[in-house]
């Protein structure tokens, strides 16, 4: 049974997640704050790297807390410390709480228990999530009742990193490029994006830093897409009060009732088509 995000196995993609955050933070530090104005460069990096503590934060607690269905937490403990007596749990602030054995129930079959009805047996993490939403493969955990406050805030706060990363990275290539245009025509441009580009730790070749920055403003910009999309969605959901796993269940239905309805139209244009032709060989 999978308690958090960070037992193994690990999830290739988990790694990619932890290994890009870091990633995205150096390369602003190093291709981005030296080539930006000293006025523009301070409040930007603080900016970034305060976006990239926020998500770092938030993604942590998403993983280390366990979303667990309190009624198998509970049924665990109890079994652990041999005490049947005992109906209290701790949630992650440490505070105790009892089950309400008033709120409504289903029997999981693979934990042999009476779980919250909201609840769902996840096969990656092997066991029942409370008021399960999904299982995310790129924090290599679900996200359920406890931890999905934080998720939304990960997500948040990922998608302005990336917003304000791949802004100024865009801002600084175009610049470099228009100033660089202009330095073939006139010369050298002293004080410049441009000129700080080519003095980038004394590499004299301002290009190259420039496509770096290009390579990351693409990566900024897929990111932008899609955690874009998912931070609507779950905005989305929360205002309609449901789950991840609720959306797709009642879409299902929505795309089979649509599926029911296409058939039985279609049933009666072959009817109507039938009784057309007889009614045209009795005429």
């Amino acid at each position: 049974m999978r308690r958090n995000g960070f037992e193994r196995p690990l999830n290739p993609m988990q790694i990619g997640t932890w290994a890009l955050l870091p990633l995205l933070l150096l390369q602003f530090l190093f291709f981005a704050s030296p080539i930006l104005p000293i006025a523009a460069s301070i409040p930007c990096t603080i900016v970034v790297f305060l976006c990239g503590f926020s998500c770092a934060y938030y993604a942590y607690w998403v993983c280390i807390t366990d979303p667990i269905d309190r009624r198998l937490q509970c049924h665990l403990q109890e079994a652990e410390n041999n005490d049947g007596e005992n109906n209290n749990i701790q949630n992650r602030n440490g505070n105790t709480e009892v089950t309400d054995d008033n709120d409504q129930t289903k029997f999981c079959w693979v934990c042999s228990l009476d779980v919250h009805e909201l609840s769902m047996h996840c096969k990656f993490c092997n066991k029942c999530v409370g008021k399960f939403d999904h299982h995310c493969h790129w924090l290599n955990t679900c996200v359920g009742k406890e931890n999905y406050d934080f998720f939304f805030r990960a997500v948040g706060s990922t998608l302005a990193l990336v917003i304000v990363h791949g802004s100024v990275l865009a801002g600084l290539v175009i610049s470099f490029f228009v100033q660089y245009s202009h330095a073939q025509k006139y010369g050298r441009i002293d004080g410049s994006i441009y000129d700080r580009s080519n003095h980038w730790f004394n590499a004299n070749d301002g290009v190259a830093v420039a496509i770096v920055n290009i390579v990351f403003v693409v990566i900024d910009a897929a990111c932008i897409v899609l955690l874009g999309q998912l931070f609507l969605f779950h905005i989305k959901l929360r205002r309609e009060g449901i789950t991840t796993y609720a959306y797709i269940i009642r879409d299902g239905h929505r795309k089979r009732d649509l599926s029911k309805q296409k058939m039985e139209l279609e049933r009666r244009r072959i009817t109507a088509i039938q009784q057309a032709e007889r009614d045209k060989d009795i005429i």
